[in-house]
């Protein structure tokens, strides 16, 4: 199974990784052998001809290996960096020009950023036009809830924003996060549907449950992600598994359309 056919389809969240680039001491994921060689015939089989790769944790704030990903995929690519306070002005807007859209902030697998450098980083990207990518589970949204409704860029969350499943609705940060969608700003990702529970693979119900819910509330802020290599898997869904996930959630063809092409080609200027 692969996407219907739709140009421009995009897949916004996948981490390229070569073993040719240093890691961070103490890296919290492995360091898989995923170039964009092996990435391409993936996105071929899926239907997506437009990719967003993500800085891994690995790497931390050396986006080498990104950014040499971001080149050879060419037009077809954006890219989200990882920046500290030290990274370059003209580094930025170099990358800008390549087709970076954003940095990261991963939490989860905490260590080249935290959550006092937001707002520094995030008024420092702002000219550009880029956006905040949060990686935090949603428990811990509350406690940040009011430094993210005033952030000067638009915010995406990665994989449903984290959210404990199957009782999402129950989880602290759910609030939070409708909150952000009610202000307008904020993007969810459809992806990672084995972050919060892996006893419903391959069909995911449960993570399905929590998509149709977020698509019904906000469809013209979604986005697909893959999350291929799936580096925190030791059983990685096939592909037909990340496609059928998106077409549960989505349930008809006018969002697929407007989550795999409309709202991607809007946040990151394809």
């Amino acid at each position: 199974m692969s996407f219907p056919p739709l140009a421009g389809a995009c897949d916004c969240h996948f981490h390229i990784m070569d073993r040719k680039f240093p890691v961070v001491a103490g890296a919290q994921v492995p360091n898989l052998e995923a170039p964009v060689a092996r990435y391409v015939p993936f996105a071929r089989e899926i239907g997506t001809e437009r990719g967003v790769i993500i800085q891994p944790s690995l790497y931390g704030t050396n986006n080498a290996c990104t950014l040499a990903a971001l080149a050879a995929l060419g037009g077809r690519g954006r890219a989200i960096v990882v920046i500290d306070e030290a990274t370059p002005i003209a580094d930025l807007e170099r990358w800008h020009a390549l087709g970076v859209r954003g940095i990261r902030f991963n939490q989860v697998q905490a260590g080249a950023t935290t959550m006092e450098m937001l707002h520094p980083l995030a008024e420092r990207i702002a000219p550009l036009g880029w956006h905040v990518q949060l990686h935090m589970k949603a428990r811990e949204l509350p406690a940040y809830a009011e430094r993210l409704l005033s952030l000067p860029v638009p915010l995406v969350l990665d994989h449903m924003a984290r959210l404990a499943l199957p009782d999402f609705a129950k989880d602290p940060g759910w609030e939070v996060v409708l909150r952000l969608l009610e202000k307008g700003r904020t993007w969810v990702k459809l992806s990672g549907p084995y972050h919060e529970n892996r006893a419903g693979a391959p069909e995911y119900d449960h993570a399905v449950a929590l998509g149709r819910d977020l698509v019904r509330r906000a469809e013209e802020r979604l986005l697909f992600g893959s999350d291929w290599p799936h580096v925190t898997e030791s059983a990685p869904p096939a592909p037909e598994h990340v496609c059928r996930f998106l077409v549960a959630c989505a349930e008809t063809p006018a969002r697929m359309q407007r989550i795999l092409v409309n709202n991607p080609a809007a946040l990151f200027g394809f």
